[in-house]
């Protein structure tokens, strides 16, 4: 979709959503505690922890700069929603904390002589600035879903997942098959996967609550999406005691197990790279999961390699590598009529085959051997 096309589907929204435009006095303002962009603790404490997250993470130097020298842009209204006779912001707290560092309602974050001297030099201090006021909420969350999902300034996985906890919060009182269902029709995503964005989000919640259970893990540094996709492998969500990757409630949650999953996925502190290192070994966490031994190897060494060896991931790899020739040879086979013309190369390509197939077998029936060798040895001495 072109910038026009994302332009004109916004103001589209906008026309069609029932609100009121008004000039709002900022000190009437406040900030949105459930804003998607941060974490609870942070949207949810105080303002000058926010403070220092916009200055860090939100670039809030440009907009105070930006507001500061040329005004408030009238064509990008504050979207918000009354609360008693104040208004929360839904959509622009960047702009809010501008606006509240320009009028000095707030005090720049100590250390950052670059914003002070910012609002020092500034020629507008605008105190009443224009609002788009909705009756509720959700009348702004279809417009901050197109504008920060597949509009201007995508909101990063955990973000979304926010954005996701909130639509949903609408569908509470309905089975939650149900609220799943129109969820994902109003998202334009797939039940299962708004299911799985939910539950992966219920885990990270729980571990932000209990302070990431003591691990040295800093939160901005938490790819999200590597928690959701985690939830795809069954020996995964069975080990932390979940019915299901859709499992939003977590009631059966092992929370010993989320603490090993978090160490495993996200500590760095004393090592060069977490455990898991990349998605892709997700597979092999899996399957160590899934063997006793293979935990208490990987709880010890924290080296996921080797604990995958002692794990029935290597045996199943195997098997699924044999299956996967074997449909490939087959397809040869089938393929083999078809073709016209038979060149050497095919003939010595075909004798290669033979030749690391019939490797392959004396592997395989060699081991196989030693195995049941070592059996009978076993039963005598037990």
């Amino acid at each position: 979709m072109t910038t026009k096309a994302k332009d004109q589907t916004m103001d589209t929204i906008l026309r069609n959503t029932p609100a009121k435009s008004e000039l709002c006095r900022v000190k009437d303002l406040d900030f949105d505690a459930n804003n998607p962009r941060f974490p609870q603790k942070i949207a949810q404490g105080p303002v000058e922890a926010l403070l220092q997250r916009f200055v860090r993470d939100e670039r809030l130097l440009e907009v105070v700069e930006s507001i500061g020298n040329h005004g408030f842009f009238p064509g990008e209204p504050l979207l918000v929603v009354p609360v008693g006779n104040r208004y929360r912001v839904v959509e622009g707290n960047r702009r809010l904390a501008a606006l509240k560092l320009l009028t000095k309602e707030l005090e720049p974050p100590s250390g950052r002589t670059t914003i002070q001297d910012a609002v020092e030099a500034a020629q507008f201090r605008p105190a009443q600035v224009p609002c788009l006021i909705f009756d509720d909420e959700n009348e702004i969350l279809r417009y901050l879903g197109f504008r920060h999902i597949t509009g201007i300034k995508a909101w990063s996985a955990l973000q979304k997942a926010r954005y996701a906890e909130r639509m949903y919060q609408k569908y509470k009182l309905l089975p939650e098959e149900e609220g799943l269902r129109l969820l994902a029709r109003e998202t334009g995503s797939r039940k299962d996967t708004v299911g799985q964005m939910l539950t992966a989000l219920r885990l990270y919640d729980k571990a932000e609550e209990k302070n990431f259970y003591g691990l040295p893990i800093v939160p901005d540094q938490i790819e999200f999406s590597v928690l959701g996709t985690a939830l795809s492998y069954t020996a995964l969500t069975d080990f932390l005691g979940l019915e299901s990757r859709t499992d939003i409630n977590i009631q059966g949650l092992e929370e010993h197990a989320l603490k090993d999953l978090f160490d495993w996925l996200f500590v760095v502190e004393g090592r060069s790279k977490p455990v898991v290192s990349e998605s892709r070994n997700l597979r092999k966490l899996a399957a160590v999961v899934s063997s006793d031994t293979a935990i208490v190897a990987l709880r010890k060494s924290g080296n996921l390699d080797e604990a995958y060896e002692l794990s029935s991931g290597p045996e199943e790899a195997l098997t699924e590598s044999l299956r996967t020739v074997l449909r490939r040879l087959e397809s040869v086979q089938a393929l083999i009529p078809k073709v016209t013309k038979i060149s050497e190369e095919h003939v010595e390509f075909a004798e290669g085959v033979i030749e690391a197939a019939l490797a392959v077998q004396d592997l395989v029936n060699g081991a196989h051997r030693r195995q049941r060798l070592r059996r009978p040895a076993s039963k005598s001495r037990e």
